[in-house]
């Protein structure tokens, strides 16, 4: 069985590193391709870059060259709900392209998600359900293996009691946008019931559907807006040492477990 991931950042891939027994690396074109030794698993990391576009070329960049099994994305997230905190953990249970709607004439807004055509005809509605299997396995795998703490002294929201990460099951959003406004991360909970946004794992699921590939994404939390406002000029507050270490955690605990 080979297992393709995709992830957005170094500094979110390099926590794949403590989890593997071997590693290798090589350059092709604009994609690092990472190779690892994972519980006796061959795991294939590219590194995509941030974005939607970035996302799910790198997607297709691993599918058309390593034929992956399977295909898995991690990373961090922010979050859509005032308890959560950094450190917590998304599984998730589908993935949603929330940039996909209409804006009626009215400036009302329209989520349509992607279209498919069947005999013709567009159908609107469909969002991205991870492998049900993967996401039990991921369950089991939480389950058995609690997250790491969040180092309280590393931009821990000081409005917000200190406790130990959850990991939880709910819809990820995706989009090639950073939302800080309270009122925007409400429409969005709302509309979607998501738990967390990103700007990768929709367009990954996207792809690997489009090929029958089963899927799964995990994310970690790393801000949440409602509770403290992120510095997006000079990122001075973004733990960069933390972000996605819990979600590959728990996605190297997964994949031991297939």
């Amino acid at each position: 069985m080979s297992i393709g991931i995709v992830v957005a950042m170094s500094s979110e891939r390099i926590q794949l590193d403590p989890h593997a027994s071997s590693q290798t690396t090589e350059q092709k074109g604009p994609w690092r391709i990472d190779r690892y030794d994972i519980g006796g698993k061959d795991v294939v990391a590219v590194t995509s870059g941030i974005g939607m576009a970035n996302a799910a070329a790198g997607t297709e960049f691993l599918i058309q060259t390593e034929r992956p099994d399977i295909v898995m994305n991690f990373g961090c997230a922010g979050a859509h709900r005032r308890d959560l905190v950094p450190g917590d953990v998304i599984i998730a249970s589908e993935v949603v392209n929330h940039a996909l709607m209409q804006i009626l004439p009215d400036g009302s807004e329209r989520y349509t998600g992607y279209a498919t055509e069947t005999d013709g005809e567009h159908r609107h509605g469909l969002d991205l359900k991870p492998d049900p299997a993967l996401v039990e396995l991921a369950q089991l795998a939480a389950a058995a293996n609690p997250p790491q703490p969040w180092p309280q002294d590393r931009f821990w929201l000081t409005s917000v009691p200190y406790r130990l990460p959850n990991v939880y099951l709910g819809p990820v959003v995706s989009a090639d946008t950073w939302t800080q406004a309270h009122s925007r991360l409400d429409i969005l909970h709302d509309r979607h019931g998501s738990l967390c946004e990103e700007m990768e794992a929709a367009a990954v699921g996207r792809i690997a559907g489009m090929h029958g590939i089963p899927f799964l994404s995990i994310k970690d939390i790393s801000n949440n807006e409602y509770l403290k406002v992120s510095d997006l000029a000079e990122f001075s507050d973004f733990p960069v040492a933390e972000v996605g270490k819990r979600a590959a955690a728990l996605l190297t605990q997964t994949i031991t477990l297939l």
